[in-house]
């Protein structure tokens, strides 16, 4: 297997499938395996029907390891087994991550029951978002920190210049992604509409683009509707305004 290097780290499983029971831990040798670990994950070890799996080649890292670790706990939980989680001592944990939330796993984007019907929304501008990131504007990531995002959602769009006073309420849709509300911010109406600072060497398409001005930007749930689906509305490439933008 080659020459073992302290950055070196294997991920190793107690797998019970009579008790629907499972242990996952990470350790920088395989003698970790035998370790003493907490009652109950020794237990779990020692039982004749326990099978104990590792994974064939170390990983680079410990870092690298403990994201696999996350992932293993989180798809072992989500399957219905009991995962079988470390305490905290010094010395003793592994899988520190835990079972429901994680160091190393955080949503792609917030979801929550429930829908929002755009003619509630009627001075809103909605605005499609992609997953992709955009020069230095951010992934729509749900781990993200909100005033982080914004700065995605906010520019720059072609808004007409008449609609613009009507306009209280900006709300992100992941493109693509069933109509899902990324953010909702509230629009401040007593901050200028900024353009692009550079427009003239861009070109005349980018006349009349702007930064969309906010109340808050770290506030990204205005009227609670964040992750919820949006309804009787079809995004597009550009800007679509509510029924009561004029």
């Amino acid at each position: 297997m080659g020459v073992i290097t302290m950055a070196q780290c294997w991920l190793y499983i107690f797998e019970n499938a009579k008790q629907k029971k499972v242990y996952i831990g990470i350790g920088n040798s395989l003698e970790r395996i035998f370790g003493k670990h907490n009652a109950d994950a020794d237990a779990l070890r020692e039982e004749s029907t326990t099978v104990i799996l590792q994974t064939v080649e170390p990983f680079s890292s410990r870092a690298d390891a403990r994201k696999a670790e996350a992932v293993a706990i989180h798809v072992a939980s989500f399957a219905g087994m009991e995962v079988v989680v470390d305490d905290e001592s010094p010395g003793l944990v592994t899988n520190r991550a835990g079972v429901v939330s994680t160091r190393e796993l955080g949503p792609a984007i917030a979801l929550r029951d429930g829908e929002v019907h755009a003619e509630e929304l009627g001075d809103a501008v909605f605005v499609s978002i992609s997953a992709a990131e955009m020069d230095v504007r951010p992934t729509p990531f749900g781990g993200r920190e909100a005033a982080s995002f914004a700065t995605r959602a906010q520019k720059y769009w072609n808004i007409s210049a008449a609609k613009r006073p009507g306009i209280r309420h900006l709300v992100a849709l992941l493109k693509g992604g069933g109509n899902v509300v990324l953010g909702s911010w509230r629009v401040d109406s007593e901050k200028r509409w900024e353009p692009i600072s550079d427009w003239e060497s861009l070109g005349s398409p980018y006349r009349s683009r702007v930064v969309i001005p906010l109340v808050d930007p770290s506030e990204d749930n205005f009227r609670d509707i964040k992750g919820k689906r949006l309804v009787g509305l079809r995004a597009n490439s550009g800007p679509v305004y509510g029924n009561s933008v004029s």
